[in-house]
């Protein structure tokens, strides 16, 4: 899903793979977004498999197709 976008609503649940760039925002000006997120980064970074990486353009931010 490189560059695309996702709408997701309430009570949707989404798996994304620990190295996929994304990011969440909330476009509504009046409705509030509760995101629940979870990792694996404690055994990620116990077996030294974690890594990090700075998304290099548009200061951090993905482009988002429709």
């Amino acid at each position: 899903m490189n560059g695309q976008r996702f709408d997701w609503q309430r009570g949707d649940f989404l798996a994304l793979p620990p190295w996929a760039w994304h990011e969440h925002v909330n476009t509504s000006a009046s409705e509030e977004v509760v995101l629940f997120s979870i990792n694996d980064l404690p055994v990620m970074e116990s077996l030294a498999l974690y890594r990090e990486q700075d998304y290099p353009s548009a200061d951090g931010h993905q482009p988002v197709g429709s």
